[in-house]
């Protein structure tokens, strides 16, 4: 049976994730019921990895074994008419029989906005954050985090392998930054700053608790010491996890 690469671009704000729950509006359950609707017949997508409620994706992979007359071509018009608008396949494309969008993925880039100032027409998708804030010492603390270290201060739950490598932890304002893996680059608006994260895996809320640390060192509430300390595993003040609607998955890396 083929298997299919899914890329998708989404709105995460409405709904509680990407992965399915019966009582609620996910990505992935918009996306098989788009295939049921094709098809007549249930179809299981399989995700790069879980989101958290609120988070959005510019380039998402998933992957489906589909038996079907269409082209890969026709089914991704089929599914983008039967899908809401803030969901959008960007490609369907042929995969090896063995691809697995998680576990064949060797990497992932979020992008993290932080608005300066009350914004309503950002505030959808940044954290409005209006007080004063030293990105100087968020840049010097970001560097921190890079390389494998145990994460587990930094996550939700504490009963899962911790280690994580990270690559790239970069805070950028009122210059040019790079964006993703295709070093796109983008004059920011003065208010704005841009936490990129780049690592080969991910724990649950890590990115939000370390954006949230980050926040906390340039506001003057914790310290790098603080943050040296949570890696090294000794006692250290509880971090704030971000608010998700300034989350971004904005691309995951294969060979």
């Amino acid at each position: 049976m083929p298997n299919l690469k899914l890329t998708i671009e989404f709105d995460g704000t409405k709904y509680a994730g990407w992965q399915f729950q019966p009582r609620h509006q996910t990505v992935q359950g918009e996306i098989e019921s788009a295939f049921g609707k094709i098809l007549q017949k249930k179809v299981t997508v399989y995700g790069c990895g879980r989101t958290d409620a609120g988070v959005s994706a510019r380039a998402y992979v998933a992957n489906a074994h589909i038996d079907s007359p269409l082209s890969p071509d026709r089914l991704k018009l089929a599914l983008n008419h039967f899908l809401p608008a803030d969901i959008l396949i960007l490609s369907v494309e042929e995969a090896k029989p063995g691809f697995h969008a998680r576990h064949s993925a060797l990497g992932k880039t979020y992008v993290y906005r932080i608005v300066r100032r009350k914004s309503p027409l950002r505030r959808r998708h940044a954290w409005e954050y209006w007080f004063k804030l030293d990105v100087e010492k968020m840049r010097k603390a970001a560097r921190l985090f890079e390389g494998a270290k145990d994460f587990r201060p930094f996550c939700q739950t504490r009963d899962e392998d911790g280690i994580c490598h990270v690559h790239r932890v970069h805070v950028a304002a009122r210059d040019m930054t790079e964006l993703s893996d295709n070093s796109d680059r983008v004059p920011l608006p003065e208010d704005e700053v841009l936490v990129t994260v780049e690592g080969d895996r991910f724990l649950y809320k890590m990115v939000r608790r370390i954006v949230g640390a980050l926040v906390a060192c340039g506001s003057g509430r914790l310290t790098q010491k603080d943050i040296r300390a949570a890696l090294a595993g000794r006692p250290s003040p509880p971090f704030q996890t971000a608010p998700a609607q300034g989350l971004l998955l904005d691309s995951v890396e294969y060979e």
